[in-house]
């Protein structure tokens, strides 16, 4: 048998490479996305189309109900995967692939760590600051941290500015126990 890596690899290549090909990636990679969190939200429907009690026609069938608008190369992944009985990766294939896609849309995703929400418009103005220096195109969430006392920390993959009052009295901290 494969190895799990190597199945989450080869499935979510080859749904890079054909889409890639036809110029929609950008497309196929946000249904994807959203593939993904609707199967998250319902684990159970995989089961079912995991089962070898329901007939393949049947599975076919549950997932062009279910999956009808999206683009006709996930629907067709959803479909083999689940006559091949790899459904049960789907979810980790899907994440693959939107990681494969933003790597070669140059997308970054991060978080940005406040003690309140920032408004639409903070976000927005970081995201832009963050792109601009980062030579990618940046989208980050806001985490709610009340540990971090004040200020604001942002984490990009290994980027990392942590301008919070908690890391600064660390800081000082350390200052303080190596005199």
């Amino acid at each position: 048998m494969q190895d799990f890596n190597e199945i989450i690899y080869n499935w979510a290549y080859a749904i890079y490479d054909l889409t890639n090909e036809n110029k929609n990636l950008a497309l196929v990679s946000n249904e994807a996305a959203e593939i993904t969190r609707l199967l998250k939200k319902n684990k159970d429907y995989l089961y079912v189309l995991n089962s070898y009690d329901i007939d393949e026609n049947e599975k076919y069938r549950l997932i062009d109900e279910a999956f009808s608008k999206y683009n006709f190369y996930l629907v067709n992944t959803l479909k083999l995967a689940a006559k091949q009985h790899v459904i049960k990766y789907i979810i980790v294939i899907l994440t693959k692939f939107v990681e494969l896609s933003n790597e070669k849309r140059n997308i970054k995703y991060g978080f940005v760590y406040t003690i309140s929400p920032l408004s639409e418009r903070e976000l927005k103005r970081l995201e832009v600051k963050l792109s601009n220096e980062l030579k990618a195109n940046i989208h980050l969430t806001n985490e709610i941290d009340p540990k971090l006392i004040a200020g604001i920390k942002i984490k990009v993959d290994d980027y990392l500015i942590d301008n919070s009052i908690v890391n600064k009295l660390n800081d000082f901290k350390k200052v303080v126990e190596n005199n």
